[in-house]
């Protein structure tokens, strides 16, 4: 498939005509700055079910927009995101460190970086621009999210499957469609704007 340009890109190319490697090279650490304080903000809006260890968080959100955003490039916002984290700046949804990404909730922060190369390089084939593609690919990216997330959650719920996904997949579903259905049609809706 012909490569397109994400809208990073075209704001990048069209708008700010950027063209020199240092230009380009500045505007990739802006963006990585820029998009792992949004991933830090968004891990703040969070609150705690009773039920499980799993807080429901604007993370997974902020994730797939930026990769439907940024392309692969989203890849130097996550990596950026876990690294602070792994210093131990609180960019995490309730901690920080190493140890935090041992936890419960590690895989699905991992997850984010396999999440972001699919749903990023699904962008670059031109995903983002249509509501049902945008929706398609981020709905991959979630699931994506999910089994990375749940496949780490099994040894904190004593290999209990049926109690993995109960407590780390279900109450999030309707949640994570909704969010996914705001940002198919931010997407969708902001590439007709520009007329691409």
């Amino acid at each position: 498939m012909i490569k397109s340009l994400t809208f990073s890109e075209y704001i990048s190319q069209k708008v700010l005509k950027i063209s020199t490697p240092m230009q380009k090279s500045l505007y990739i650490v802006l963006i990585s700055l820029l998009g792992s304080i949004l991933l830090a903000i968004a891990s703040k809006i969070n609150f705690n079910l009773p039920f499980t260890p799993i807080p429901f968080t604007m993370q997974t959100f902020a994730v797939l927009f930026l990769s439907m955003l940024l392309g692969k490039k989203v890849l130097y916002v996550l990596g950026l995101y876990i690294f602070e984290g792994i210093l131990g700046l609180p960019v995490f949804s309730k901690g920080a460190g190493i140890l935090y990404l041992l936890g419960p909730t590690g895989g699905y922060i991992f997850g984010f970086l396999v999440a972001g190369y699919i749903c990023g390089t699904l962008a670059q084939q031109g995903f983002d621009k249509n509501f049902i593609k945008a929706f398609f690919a981020m709905i991959l990216g979630n699931i994506i999210v999910y089994f990375c997330g749940a496949l780490w959650l099994l040894r904190f719920m004593n290999f209990d499957i049926y109690k993995t996904i109960s407590l780390g997949i279900l109450p999030f579903i309707i949640g994570d469609i909704i969010k996914i259905v705001f940002a198919s049609f931010a997407l969708s809706f902001s590439w007709k704007k520009i007329k691409i």
